[in-house]
C-alpha cells in the first residue's frame, strides 16, 4: 500500500513506550511507499525535541534512517496544498489552528495515497473526501 504518515505514526514509531507503538511500526513496516511531506517532518522535529524532549542529535539520526529506507519518500511544500488546505478549512468551517493537518489531508489527496494517522479529527475530515485511512 502506498501511504501518507501523518506526525503521529512517525512519534509514536519513535517513542516505544507509548501505546500506539506496534501500530505504528505496523503500518510504516508493510507499507509499499512511505510519503512524508515537509509538514509532517517540521511537526516531527518539533514534537521530538519540545514534547518529547529528545535531543536534536538523535532527531537527526532518526530522520536519517527512515530515509535510508528506500520506500520512504519527501514530499515538499507546495503552493497548491496550501490552497487546497484553506479551501477544505473553510468548508469544513475549522479552525486556522487546524491548517497543518488540512495541508496533510490536501497533499494525500493531490498524490492519491491512503493516510495514515491516529487522530480522530483528521480520520473524519479524510472519509469525508474519500481517502482510504489506516491506523
Amino acid at each position: 500500500m502506498r501511504l501518507l504518515v501523518d506526525t503521529n505514526v512517525l512519534v509514536y514509531d519513535t517513542v516505544e513506550d507509548s501505546g500506539y507503538h506496534d501500530r505504528a511500526r505496523r503500518i510504516i513496516d508493510e507499507a509499499d511507499e512511505v510519503a512524508v511531506p515537509s509538514i509532517v517532518l517540521y511537526e516531527y522535529i518539533w514534537v521530538m525535541y519540545k514534547l518529547a524532549r529528545v535531543a536534536p542529535e538523535f532527531i537527526s539520526l532518526k530522520i536519517e534512517e527512515y530515509f535510508e529506507d528506500p520506500r520512504i519518500i519527501f514530499l515538499p511544500d507546495q503552493l497548491r496544498f496550501i490552497h487546497s488546505a484553506l479551501r477544505m478549512l473553510k468548508e469544513d468551517n475549522a479552525s486556522l489552528r487546524e491548517i497543518n493537518d488540512y495541508i496533510i489531508l490536501a497533499s494525500t489527496l493531490h498524490y492519491n495515497l491512503a493516510l495514515a494517522t491516529f487522530d480522530k479529527k483528521l480520520i473524519k475530515r479524510a472519509l469525508k473526501r474519500g481517502v482510504k485511512v489506516v491506523s
